[in-house]
């Protein structure tokens, strides 16, 4: 299955810098979130540290290039709704069935999806997994957060009906291990989804020309997270091909163009357009603060970036958009 939508534009009409501070590493989370036998875990998942005038996890390859703080809350909150919107309300387009009792949602982040599939399917438990215990306390009876690292071997967990992410798989080291990790802990008959950003911009009438700053600033988001933090960003365009020799069955790829801004005629595009407008201004300032300052570009280069990004933005004759994948595969069932 393949979807690439075409964006309607509207009509034409007139149309942070963070402080460099670093504290020694603490570990100031809520503990009871904190323990895990899903994998191996070293008590270091607690240390943090505040650069940049933000808050990283420390864990395993060092600082995690993006933050986890207030701010990086915001914006996941503001990119799950953004999904919901796109998906009509749904939260996964993978067939699972009413009988689905076991669930895990790798690098679940702050939770959101968790919760909401917890909510929405009462007699089945709900298990998030990530890096960083930045959960909330109060949650579903069948939610819960543990703190891991995806990419360790699975040591007690087993038997998934269903394994999900959502902008995850781009940030990994070993996204192949992972997905094979997942296969061999799925049910037959069980199922896997990935939704991904492919960060490459699209535009079909050419406004957004190759020197755009929009253009520039993914290009060099690529470079950075390859270069500086060993991460496949665009890992998603592979996955179909890594699903199947996995030796997963049933594999579904569709395929959203998310618009960035809000230029679409379209109501629901236009809405998701705004979203996207909010979410991709948020990162900027979060890219800046780390990955492209230790990338080693100048202050001034960067802001000056940034500006342009944010102008082109909010500009109508602009009709940019990003693609996002969506990829759902099956393991085969006993035969």
């Amino acid at each position: 299955m393949e979807n690439s939508s075409t964006i309607e534009p509207l009509p034409d009409d007139d149309d942070h810098a963070s402080q460099n501070t670093m504290t020694a590493a603490t570990s100031d989370y809520d503990p009871s979130i904190a323990t895990s036998s899903f994998c191996s875990v070293s008590s270091s998942v607690n240390g943090h540290v505040w650069e940049y005038g933000r808050r990283y996890q420390i864990f395993r390859y060092g600082r995690y290039p993006m933050p986890n703080d207030e701010e990086e809350f915001k914006r996941e909150s503001l990119r799950h709704a953004m999904f919901k919107e796109v998906l009509y309300g749904e939260l996964f387009l993978a067939p699972i069935g009413p009988n689905t009792q076991k669930i895990v949602d790798l690098g679940t982040g702050f939770g959101d999806w968790a919760i909401e599939v917890g909510d929405a399917m009462p007699s089945a438990k709900i298990t998030g997994i990530d890096l960083s215990p930045i959960q909330p306390v109060w949650l579903p009876p069948n939610v819960e957060f543990v703190v891991d690292d995806i990419e360790d071997e699975w040591t007690d967990a087993s038997d998934f009906d269903y394994v999900h992410s959502r902008v995850v798989f781009s940030c990994l080291r070993d996204p192949h291990k992972v997905i094979n990790t997942a296969f061999r802990n799925l049910k037959p008959g069980g199922w896997i989804e990935f939704c991904e950003f492919l960060p490459v911009i699209g535009c079909d009438d050419g406004s957004v020309g190759p020197d755009n700053p929009l253009m520039k600033f993914y290009d060099i988001m690529r470079q950075v997270f390859l270069q500086q933090y060993g991460m496949d960003v665009c890992y998603i365009e592979k996955v179909p091909s890594q699903l199947e020799q996995t030796g997963f069955v049933n594999i579904q790829r569709k395929i959203f163009h998310l618009p960035l801004g809000d230029w679409p005629r379209d109501r629901h595009l236009r809405t998701v357009g705004v979203y996207m407008r909010m979410i991709i201004d948020d990162m900027l300032g979060a890219m800046a603060a780390k990955p492209f300052t230790e990338a080693g570009m100048d202050k001034a280069e960067v802001n000056e970036l940034l500006h342009g990004v944010r102008a082109v933005l909010q500009n109508k004759r602009m009709h940019a958009y990003l693609p996002a994948h969506i990829v759902w595969a099956q393991k085969p069932a006993l035969a």
